[in-house]
């Protein structure tokens, strides 16, 4: 009773097991709903007969695995879930008379936020997104408006954003808005770091600088190890990469004036003449010199006068001027410094058996090698670059074999719910091992093997599938007989019968053939039992 209460137990863990294994997994419908939003997303769920769960304050919502397309496509039908946002929506059932201008303009400016954070959140990587919008207005009797500015709040899952996606949101936001510059954004995510602050620009960005130098180092090293390893085979070079980046950005403006470049702009010339006249009478002072209009000379007297006259000439030139305005980007490459080590030529053995032999290359190859790997990566002496390429023996009981990489194999791409389903088949599969050697096969061990059948003096034992048996020629009949059930071999049985004198009543002749059978088959048994019974006699 103690083993049987213990299987129905464990055929009782075992089926809730199954029962759980055979229901779909539930996967991730949506999280970090707002409660209004959750309960019309259920209330939608329910009408179209989706079974969901909800967890934690309710705002987390499951669903089957094979149901989250469908009820995500029916929920965005339905305009859900929001965010708690507002788009261009909120003008769909808006009256059309009786809105004064400042809630069309505040209304307008909620919509706009709205539809930006939609927009933000539809990004890879962004949970969640808010954005605030401040649009002044201009008043009466100013010369200019303020300029918008713009604040983005960002949850972030996973690893933090690069400078080209904080860019990338910021222009985008600057897009969207009239009058808005991008650096007038400010960009800080749900986990109190500041990620661009306003009156910064994007090239003062310094949160990509750090993954811009080891994309440049990760590119000029595939680039290097690629074309090393075409010439001394798979394997057989490693390759180091470092280089140093310029992060400022400057603005240089140049103005160039050439003296020898001279060009007549315009000319003015002007001309002034001046002629006076003044009478001469010797000291002779009359009347008529003195009247107004008068003759100043006298008959006889002579008259004396100047005459003069002034030019001139105005030319203007221009002077040819250059004018020139450098603007550098940060991620300029100041200086590079290459590492390649090349791995001796190996010889494999003819039989395969014998180690294979190592040599060092030639200087001539070498020499090829180095030329190859300066015009990859572009060296410049001017700018300080390094290049070093030796030739050394590699450690091949660790890591690569010369002539191939051991690369693994990638693992597949399980997601979470996968990586617990294959959990539980492994727990199933453990119990029901545990349940098969530790329960079923000592049960079954005890069933089968039943207790050993003896008979009292004057009779034979019974063998499976038959009746008494026979005493066979040399064996008492009154002696008592045990084999296991599974010993006798089923044989046809003719319907013929046969009487035997010292065994109590009829048996057939099939049994007697049975235990004939048993004795040639299994004669160390057959001896054991005869030794018993001279043991017992």
């Amino acid at each position: 009773m103690t083993i049987l209460g213990i299987a129905a137990g464990l055929a009782g863990v075992l089926a809730a097991v199954f029962l759980h294994l055979g229901a779909q997994p539930q996967a991730l419908l949506f999280s970090n709903l707002d409660l209004k939003e959750a309960g019309q997303i259920t209330q939608a769920l329910d009408q179209a007969n989706i079974k969901y769960e909800s967890r934690g304050d309710g705002s987390t919502i499951m669903v089957n695995r094979d149901e989250v397309a469908k009820a995500r496509m029916l929920l965005a039908g339905k305009g859900l879930p929001t965010q708690g946002s507002v788009g261009y929506e909120i003008f769909d059932n808006a009256p059309a008379l009786g809105q004064t201008e400042f809630v069309q303009n505040l209304n307008n400016q909620r919509a706009l936020e709205g539809e930006l954070a939609r927009t933000i959140r539809s990004i890879r990587g962004i949970d969640s997104a808010r954005v605030l919008l401040v649009m002044p207005k201009r008043e009466l009797f100013q010369d200019e408006a303020q300029q918008p500015t713009a604040s983005v709040v960002l949850g972030i899952s996973g690893n933090d954003l690069n400078g080209d996606q904080v860019r990338a949101i910021r222009n985008l936001v600057a897009s969207a808005v009239p009058n808005l510059k991008p650096e007038k954004v400010t960009v800080v995510d749900s986990r109190n770091h500041l990620l661009a602050a306003g009156d910064e620009t994007d090239a003062a960005l310094g949160v990509g600088a750090a993954q811009h130098k080891n994309e440049v180092e990760e590119s000029l090293r595939k680039r290097v190890k690629e074309i090393v390893e075409g010439v001394v085979g798979p394997g057989a070079a490693r390759v180091t990469v470092t280089a140093d980046v310029d992060q400022t950005a400057t603005t240089q403006e140049k103005t160039l004036y050439d003296p020898d470049g001279q060009v007549v702009r315009s000319t003015q010339t002007s001309e002034s003449k001046d002629k006076s006249t003044s009478p001469d009478s010797n000291g002779v002072t009359t009347a008529s010199a003195n009247i107004p209009n008068g003759n100043p000379s006298a008959p006889g007297a002579s008259a004396s006068g100047n005459e003069s006259g002034t030019t001139t000439e105005t030319t203007n030139y221009e002077i040819s001027t250059t004018k020139t305005t450098t603007v550098t980007q940060p991620g300029e490459v100041k200086k590079l410094a290459v590492s390649v080590a090349v791995d001796d030529s190996v010889t494999p053995s003819k039989d395969g058996k014998a180690p294979d032999t190592y040599a060092k290359r030639s200087a001539d190859d070498m020499q090829k090698i180095d030329a190859l790997v300066k015009a990859a990566i572009g060296y410049d002496q001017t700018r300080g670059d390094q290049v070093q390429v030796i030739n050394v023996r590699f450690n091949h009981n660790v890591g690569d074999t010369v002539g191939g990489v051991a690369s693994k194999a990638p693992l597949m791409d399980f997601d979470k719910n996968d990586i617990m389903r294959g959990a539980e088949i492994a727990v199933l599969l453990v119990v029901a091992l545990l349940t098969l050697f530790l329960v079923a096969r000592p049960l079954m061990k005890f069933i089968n093997s039943g207790p050993t059948t003896y008979v009292t003096p004057g009779s034979v034992p019974m063998m499976a599938g038959a009746g008494p048996a026979p005493a066979v020629a040399g064996i008492p009949g009154n002696a008592a007989i045990s084999a296991p059930a599974t010993a006798v071999v089923p044989m046809p049985e003719p319907d013929g019968r046969i009487d035997i004198a010292r065994i109590e009543g009829q048996v057939r002749a099939s049994s007697v053939k049975k235990v004939s059978e048993f004795v040639e088959r299994h004669p160390e048994e057959s001896l054991s039992i005869l030794r018993g019974w001279l043991h017992d006699s």
